[in-house]
């Protein structure tokens, strides 16, 4: 085991030295000309000269994976007869990543900083959970939803379903037709009291889409609960909507109801809400006794005094918002999210239909910058931590400049593969670098480390030159000691 050890010690950093690396097994040659079918419909996805390009092929790699496993396993039985029979290849081709052909990804410099792409090539379609965030793409609806002025918006399409269908198939072919039944039995189970529905009927709703929309206000400012009083941000609006799911309200307002009717000290801090457009609970914090003076002071602080979880009737959404007055706004006629001057520069030249949209504005950045920088202040503000607050300052400037643009992004699904098209400040090329010299900077780290605490011995020796005599007379009277039974002694 030893001389195992020992070799692997040394042809491991050889093989990266010496150019030499381990090769996929039983991974039949690829045709050049398909190969190059492949390569010729990746690039057609993708920008050619700008300052990032790359191809991968990965065709037959996760099968020739899958086999070599399943031989590995194979040879453990002979040796090890109780390890379980797993089928490996079967079960990466039940996750659909197989289906996976080809990478492709650009960077391109743009007026405002660089449009980068990146598509997964998928020719036979997607499979498994590859379906997970999405199927066909439409338009997004959020572009109207989100008020002109918001600052963070994202749209996803999820199709959950895919994932519940991947874990049951898994379960059919790890323990066969008991062990599909004993995942469809558990899904068939009451949820905890006093929800009355089961993660059945949940999963029958979960090809759904979730929508993400925050507003910050800079005119106001709150508090974060536990907090530096300094440290203040933007007070925040916003709302949580999946689709489909509104009845979810609906049923935790039946339960409700009743202890609600009850009255007492220990009444929720809730109301309900009715309406033609609304059904759901509203906060109602002025009635409630059972929360605390302090979490009530928080929650307003918040701004979420009169947060609400309901169901839109009209759409059949589930709405979490941080008031009611917001989630009306985002049904009402009003100029959207499409007619803002800052959302079209950032998004100009992406698709307005996909299967997810990804926006944040120059002012989420520019206020997430400042208080950053506000606790870098607070957190090093003694003069012996010039240099953290140094170092801290020169990430802050790298990851978000002052001058710093919004960043968009939208993703589709095409007949042959996936494509994710994004506007930002950074190119591909910087999570490359970084990605690369992690550990580079983590080891020059250390070193600087080390190198400051020899220095600041260095310094303690040349202020008390002494001190190395007294150490080592120290040491030599330790040594010369007797052993002692510090036990009985009671040292």
């Amino acid at each position: 085991m030893k001389i195992t050890l020992l070799l692997l010690a040394v042809i491991l950093p050889l093989s990266g030295t010496i150019g030499a690396a381990p090769a996929l097994p039983d991974q039949a040659p690829s045709d050049p000309a398909e190969e190059a079918a492949r390569f010729a419909s990746v690039t057609g996805q993708v920008d050619l000269g700008g300052v990032v390009f790359g191809y991968l092929s990965v065709d037959g790699d996760l099968t020739a994976i899958g086999k070599y496993a399943n031989s590995f396993l194979d040879e453990m039985r002979k040796i090890q007869p109780d390890v379980p029979p797993v089928n490996v290849s079967a079960l990466l081709k039940i996750t659909g990543l197989d289906a996976i052909s080809a990478l492709g990804f650009s960077s391109v410099a743009t007026a405002d900083g660089f449009r980068n792409k990146t598509y997964v090539h998928t020719p036979k379609g997607r499979r498994g959970l590859l379906r997970l965030m999405g199927g066909e793409s439409k338009p997004f609806e959020v572009v109207a939803l989100a008020p002109a002025g918001s600052d963070l918006v994202i749209e996803q399409d999820f199709n959950l379903k895919t994932l519940y269908e991947s874990v049951l198939e898994a379960a059919g072919l790890a323990m066969g037709e008991q062990g599909k039944a004993m995942v469809q039995m558990a899904l068939k189970q009451p949820m905890p009291p006093p929800i009355t529905f089961t993660m059945e009927k949940v999963m029958a709703d979960l090809d759904t889409k979730l929508t993400v929309i925050i507003d910050a206000d800079p005119t106001k400012t709150m508090q974060l609960p536990d907090a530096p009083k300094e440290l203040k941000i933007p007070q925040l609006k916003g709302a949580v909507l999946i689709d489909g799911l509104g009845w979810i309200a609906d049923e935790l307002t039946k339960v409700l109801e009743p202890m609600l009717a009850q009255g007492g000290k220990r009444k929720p801090p809730f109301k309900i809400l009715r309406n033609a457009n609304w059904v759901g609970m509203q906060l109602d914090l002025i009635s409630a006794s059972a929360a605390s003076e302090r979490e009530k002071k928080e929650i307003s602080e918040l701004g979420l005094e009169t947060a609400l979880l309901v169901h839109h009737v009209p759409s059949g959404k589930l709405v979490w918002a941080s008031g009611k007055e917001f989630a009306d706004k985002l049904f009402a006629p009003k100029p959207g999210l499409g007619q803002d001057p800052a959302f079209q520069k950032t998004m100009k030249g992406l698709p307005m239909e996909g299967t997810s949209l990804t926006y944040a504005s120059p002012a989420f950045f520019s206020s997430l910058r400042q208080s950053f920088e506000k606790l870098n202040e607070l957190a090093n503000d003694k003069e012996h931590e010039q240099d953290d607050r140094f170092i801290a300052t020169t990430f802050i400037n790298f990851l978000l400049p002052k001058n710093v643009r919004g960043e968009g992004s939208v993703t589709t699904n095409t007949k042959d593969g996936t494509l994710t098209i994004s506007n930002s400040a950074h190119s591909h090329k910087t999570s490359l670098i970084t990605g690369v010299a992690s550990p580079v900077v983590m080891m020059i780290g250390a070193a600087a480390y080390r190198t400051n605490i020899v220095l600041e011995e260095m310094d303690f020796q040349m202020d008390f030159p002494e001190a190395e005599q007294i150490i080592e007379e120290v040491e030599h009277e330790h040594r010369s000691r007797p052993n002692r039974n510090f036990d009985k002694i009671g040292d």
